[in-house]
């Protein structure tokens, strides 16, 4: 015991030097944190196996009369002290918060956080907020958050009326704007949100602006359309992370132009013609990236175009009798998502009005590979009677699932990976353009899905949707029984019990 005693004796000098050091390395080496927090967790350690080994004893000694105000007193106090002082110095230093909103408000999305631990470059962040500004504190919440997350991102606050020559410096024309800044390129956030700021972020690191074209001149989707089947929706979102979106003619074009990092042809009523069918082949053998998105009962011409990639486009609609929106429209749950790039970690719900299946014939497939990443539910059923009343017939259709989305590569081995990948030709096939139309893509994650897509093909992987987050309203619905028993007990037994206990409280003081 008494060697016990004497080595505990040895972890509080050892504690205390492995505290000084620690103290030391802090003070003239502060950037070493490991080496600093390592030492002081050591000090804690040893100290606090000396003060509790010793506990006893130190409390005994100080009882008496003799050392009662003593030196042995003041030491236990010092000792208990230091601890609290070491394990506060630590903490302070390695700060852990926990979000306990039901929507995770005060944190940041896990895509906002993988994209700020990759930073290669240092970032600095202007917020041009005034004073009074009642946006200032939202904003200094939201960059702290940034801050803790990575050492390379910093924030500073201007106010405009102060200096005016840095508004004029970075081009700010408004109140209550951040500016993202990295390696002399700079990007004004539209809005003070997570999604902004990231959409922000990404871009200055891009070399150049990326361009897509959306063709038209076939019915297609309209990108300026504002109505229901328009997809101004989708424009804006792209829009807001820096891309460029324009119209291309191609009958009139004959080519698709060089600058095109990307071309979407989304729901298409009439054929393409020879010519037009002809620059797309060009572009894609020139490694070019497609985005085509083909309704069912349309005749496009496409049908016979991706056959030479073993592609196979029929006249057929997906049926799903359970989805809860028609059985026309199919949906697709968490979790349910054929494992790509573009699905991976997707959490959310999506539906597509009026599909079509998607399949590929590894015969006619001349080296191409096929791999999918929408596919229906067990439960869905797939029949080429799409005219008059549409019902499942178990005998006529085929059961589920069905393939209504995948990608197609020249190139085997970039079927399902990044830029990292020497590119080649790439096209994303979805038998259905309704899902990121405006009066859908609002609901649940299809905008998010469209936009994973576009991303994804135009090698902006890190690119994700991050989704605004709301504050969750929470409804108590209650049936009649539980109603009624609310209303007895509040109503009734409560006051009727209050009244009683009066009643019978009065009487026995009436008697006395």
């Amino acid at each position: 015991m008494a060697l016990n005693k004497k080595i505990t004796a040895l972890f509080g000098v050892s504690g205390i030097l492995f505290a000084l050091a620690g103290l030391f390395v802090f003070t003239i080496f502060g950037e070493k944190v490991g080496l600093y927090t390592t030492l002081e967790l050591l000090a804690l350690i040893q100290l606090s196996v000396f003060f509790i080994s010793h506990f006893e004893t130190l409390k005994d000694f100080s009882s008496q009369r003799s050392t009662k105000f003593g030196a042995n007193s003041f030491l236990m106090v010092v000792m208990f002290i230091a601890i609290l002082s070491i394990l506060n110095f630590i903490l302070a230093r390695h700060e852990v918060r926990f979000d306990l909103s039901d929507s995770g408000s005060f944190s940041l999305s896990p895509q906002t956080e993988s994209i700020l631990n990759n930073l290669q470059t240092d970032v600095k962040m202007t917020g041009f907020f005034n004073e009074e500004s009642k946006y200032r504190n939202t904003a200094k919440d939201l960059l702290e958050n940034y801050t803790r997350q990575s050492q390379k991102v910093s924030y500073v606050f201007v106010d405009p009326d102060k200096k005016p020559s840095l508004v004029k410096q970075y081009g700010v024309t408004d109140y209550d704007k951040v500016v993202v800044e990295s390696e002399g390129r700079s990007v004004i956030a539209r809005d003070i949100t997570e999604e902004a700021l990231t959409s922000a972020l990404i871009r200055t690191s891009r070399e150049k602006e990326k361009t897509f074209y959306f063709i038209e001149g076939h019915g297609e989707r309209d990108i300026d359309n504002t109505e229901r089947d328009g997809y101004s929706l989708i424009k804006e979102t792209l829009e807001k992370q820096g891309f460029t979106l324009k119209k291309l003619l191609l009958l009139s074009e004959k080519e698709i132009p060089e600058n095109a990092d990307l071309v979407v042809i989304a729901g298409p009523k009439r054929p393409f013609s020879k010519e037009e069918l002809e620059a797309l082949k060009h572009y894609l053998d020139q490694k070019g990236q497609l985005f085509l998105a083909i309704d069912p009962m349309q005749d496009t011409g496409f049908e016979v175009f991706l056959a030479q990639w073993g592609i196979r486009l029929k006249n057929d609609i997906i049926l799903d009798p359970g989805s809860g929106l028609g059985a026309a429209i199919p949906t697709i749950s968490p979790g349910a998502y054929p494992l790509h790039d573009m699905t991976k970690d997707f959490n959310l719900a999506t539906f597509f009005p009026i599909t079509r299946s998607v399949s590929f014939d590894l015969v006619q497939a001349s080296g191409a590979q096929f791999s999918p990443f929408l596919q229906s539910g067990a439960e869905t059923w797939l029949t080429e009677e799409v005219e008059g009343d549409l019902s499942v017939d178990p005998v006529r259709d085929r059961k589920g699932p069905i393939i209504f989305g995948g990608v197609l590569t020249s190139n085997p081995e970039e079927a399902n990976t990044g830029p990292d990948v020497p590119r080649s030709m790439r096209m994303v096939i979805v038998g259905d353009s309704d899902f990121g139309s405006n009066g859908v893509a609002r609901a649940a994650g299809n905008a998010d899905l469209f936009q994973n897509i576009i991303s994804w093909l135009a090698d902006e992987g890190d690119l994700v949707s991050i989704r605004p987050k709301e504050i969750p309203t929470t409804t108590l619905l209650l049936n009649e029984k539980q109603t009624g028993v609310i209303f007895a007990v509040s109503v009734l037994i409560l006051p009727l019990g209050i009244m009683g206990m009066g009643m019978l409280i009065w009487q026995k003081r009436r008697r006395l």
